[in-house]
This record gives C-alpha cells, structure tokens and sequence, in this order.
C-alpha cells in the first residue's frame, strides 16, 4: 500500500515556512537561514510495516554585521577601543587596515577577535581604519576615520 510520509525537525519545530509537497515526500524550506539547520526525520509508514530515514541540514552564510564602527576623535595620549562584531558560518575571522594597508600588532597595538585597541593614541595613528570580517563565503568590511585632537 501507498505509505504514509511526515516530517519532523528531531530537537525542533518544523520551520513555519517549510511546505511539503509530491504526496508529503519533499519537504521544502524556502529562504533558508542559520537557525533552520539541524536533523530532520522523515517516516514512510502503511500496514506492511515503516521506514524512517534522517539527515543533517547544515547551513552556511556569508558574514553580516552585528557591529559596526564609528568615527572616533580622542586627545593625544588616550586609548582608542574599536569593536566590530558579525556573525556568519563558518564563524568570521577579523583582518584590520589603515589607511588601506594591513595593521600589525606593535607594542601599543593590539587586535584580538574583531576588537582594536591601541594604547596612548599620538597624531601618527590618526587616519582611516577598515575592519573586515571574512570566511570562505565572503568578505564585508567597516570603515571609520580616527582624528587625534
């Protein structure tokens, strides 16, 4: 006999969006995003007996922004704290420019996961400043300029 089909997310609500088609044997997921991944189950019973098959959707996005920069003024001799945060699968890595050329920690420079800061600013560091965030999907970048007063 012609077998019953559902579907279920294991750990989870089928996505609202989700819509089954051909006789419930396909489920489909328009606009997929980070949050519908995880296992899926799908069950084919009739009264011969039941088949259950599970896979693993996994999604993966470029990165956005959750955290930009701004334009920052600081008097000479302050200390500058720039965060910019994404999100993204893979997780993002963090690269910093200035000026359009790669900045490197120094003494008084550091950058650790998406922050920058660099300690006792002087007229030198003053300039324009990208941020980007980076996985295998792509690239975004954050720009701001640092005035030294």
């Amino acid at each position: 006999p012609v077998p019953a089909i559902s579907w279920r997310k294991v750990n989870g609500h089928n996505p609202s969006k989700a819509r089954l088609r051909k006789s419930q044997a396909v489920l489909e997921i328009p606009n997929v995003q980070l949050e519908d991944a995880g296992m899926y189950e799908c069950k084919a019973e009739n009264s011969r007996g039941r088949n259950v098959f599970r896979g693993q959707l996994q999604v993966y996005t470029y990165p956005h922004w959750v955290e930009k920069l701004n334009d920052t003024q600081l008097d000479s001799g302050d200390q500058l704290r720039w965060e910019c945060k994404a999100t993204g699968k893979p997780r993002p890595t963090y690269r910093w420019l200035k000026n359009g050329v790669p900045l490197w920690p120094q003494s008084r420079i550091e950058m650790v996961n998406g922050v920058l800061m660099i300690h006792g600013v002087n007229l030198s560091d003053a300039g324009m400043y990208q941020c980007l965030a980076e996985n295998k999907y792509g690239t975004i970048y954050a720009s701001a300029e640092l005035k030294i007063l």
